[in-house]
């Protein structure tokens, strides 16, 4: 049964069905599988060490007013990576270009780094996830908050680039968060 498993979850990424984040997830529950000698933890579990998800208070202590993308000197502060790869946005969301994984939609979101894995948030919807498929409504954007995000310019151009980079890595990818259209981007007015 494991090698079917591992054969469809092959397959399912190879034709776009998931993405990389799915295949991964899927390919780690095959080994947990395998594994008889049961010392591998399951990997359904959340990690201790990941972050515990945080609370809105925090985030608005943290952006103040809630302004837009940080300048490009900011960003080389903040994080290792050439600087026109990623923005930073609402002074909380790091997005960057070449991210292979597609959860929670292309672009998403990082907390404050790239190397945060969770959470993550979902631009076109205002979402943001705690783990895989949990939902953090207290740190849900606002209204005024998606209003500045996407009339950002700088925002706007740089989700257009990770979405013509995502179109060259997984050319069968589907963009199902973008509905319109994988460049008609969200308009806030």
């Amino acid at each position: 049964m494991n090698s079917n498993i591992i054969l469809l979850t092959d397959l399912s990424y190879e034709i776009g069905l998931i993405g990389v984040a799915e295949y991964k997830e899927r390919m780690g529950i095959a080994a947990w599988l395998s594994d008889f000698n049961e010392e591998m933890r399951d990997p359904r579990l959340g990690n201790d060490e990941k972050d515990a998800p945080r609370q809105r208070a925090e985030r608005v202590e943290e952006n103040g007013s809630g302004g837009g993308a940080r300048s490009r000197g900011e960003q080389e502060e903040l994080d290792d990576g050439p600087p026109y790869m990623q923005l930073l946005a609402l002074n909380t969301w790091m997005f960057t270009v070449g991210d292979v994984d597609c959860y929670p939609s292309v672009p998403h979101g990082h907390f404050k780094r790239k190397t945060n894995e969770w959470p993550k948030l979902n631009p076109y919807i205002g979402r943001v996830f705690s783990t895989m498929h949990t939902e953090d409504i207290s740190a849900r954007l606002t209204r005024a908050e998606m209003k500045a995000l996407w009339n950002d310019e700088s925002f706007v151009e740089h989700c257009r680039q990770q979405v013509l980079w995502y179109s060259d890595f997984a050319p069968r990818y589907a963009f199902s968060s973008a509905r319109r259209g994988k460049f008609l981007f969200p308009r806030w007015r």
